[in-house]
C-alpha cells in the first residue's frame, strides 16, 4: 500500500522559512489549449496543443506576531512593496520533492471575529517557471 502524505507535512517555505501558524496551503498549476482544428480532422472534431502555463498559491493561517516563522507582517510587506518572493512546497524532508516559485501576493485578507481565533488567507500569482527538485 502506498504511503499517503498527511497534509499537514506538505507546507510553503518563504525564502527558505516556514510560514507560520498556516492550516491550509495550496499549489494550482493549469494549462491552456490551443485549438488546432482544420479541415483534415476526422468528423471534425477539435484537437487541441499544449499553451501556456500559469498558476497560483493559496496559504490561509492563524494570526501571530510572535512567531519565529513568517508571519502575516512579511506577507504584508511583499504585497504592498509588489516584491516576488522565492516559495517552496514541500515536506522538508530530505529525498522527498518540492516545487518552487516566484510569487507574487495579489490578496491579502485579515479577519477577526469576536471570541474566535484571528486568521489570514493569502493569494498570489506565480510568475515565470515552476521547477521541480528533491529536498537534499
Amino acid at each position: 500500500m502506498a504511503t499517503v502524505i498527511n497534509g499537514t507535512s506538505l507546507r510553503f517555505y518563504w525564502e527558505g522559512t516556514v510560514i507560520g501558524e498556516a492550516t491550509s496551503c495550496t499549489l494550482n498549476l493549469s494549462r491552456e489549449t490551443r485549438e488546432t482544428l482544420t479541415k483534415d480532422n476526422v468528423s471534425s472534431w477539435t484537437a487541441y496543443q499544449p499553451g501556456r502555463k500559469s498558476g497560483t498559491c493559496d496559504i490561509e493561517g492563524l494570526i501571530s506576531y510572535d512567531t519565529t516563522n513568517t508571519d502575516v507582517k512579511d506577507i504584508f510587506t511583499a504585497y504592498d512593496a509588489g516584491t516576488p518572493i522565492t516559495m517552496r512546497f514541500t515536506t522538508d524532508v530530505v529525498g522527498a520533492p518540492y516545487w518552487e516559485c516566484e510569487v507574487l501576493i495579489t490578496s491579502l485578507t485579515l479577519a477577526a471575529a469576536v471570541e474566535e481565533n484571528s486568521t489570514y488567507s493569502a493569494s498570489g500569482t506565480i510568475t515565470g517557471a515552476v521547477t521541480q527538485g528533491t529536498e537534499a
